[in-house]
């Protein structure tokens, strides 16, 4: 009995829970039944803006970098906050190099870490 009463009363609680989300999520959505019994749901346009504001969100996308035009790649790159100098670029590149991380053509990649006994295996 007692496994009963709880199964009962958490049923009860994720179904309210469940309908308070869907009040919350899309109060404005309405559910009528067509001429064959399915279920159709309608939602209200959104509300029109006006050319003020579809202007000052234009003028704030292209001072962002958001705007992009014909050919260009949607959505466009966005740039990172954070941007190396070039000798930060070289010195990482010299430390690649040194530790064989560079590959010397498409065949070595992804680079095999190297080990450097100072004797050829080619005779």
């Amino acid at each position: 009995m007692k496994t009963f009463t709880t199964t009962l009363l958490l049923c009860a609680g994720l179904a309210l829970t469940g309908a308070a989300q869907a009040q919350t999520a899309a109060p404005s959505a309405q559910y009528k039944r067509d001429l064959y019994g399915d279920w159709r749901v309608s939602y209200p346009a959104p509300t029109a803006k006006t050319s003020a504001q579809v202007a000052a969100e234009l003028a704030e996308a292209k001072a962002d970098g958001q705007y992009t035009f014909g050919q260009e790649d949607y959505p466009p790159a966005v740039a990172s906050g954070r941007s190396e100098s070039r000798a930060q670029v070289e010195q990482e590149l010299q430390q690649a190099q040194i530790q064989g991380q560079m590959a010397s053509d498409q065949e070595d990649y992804p680079p095999a870490a190297m080990a450097h006994s100072g004797m050829s295996d080619i005779h």
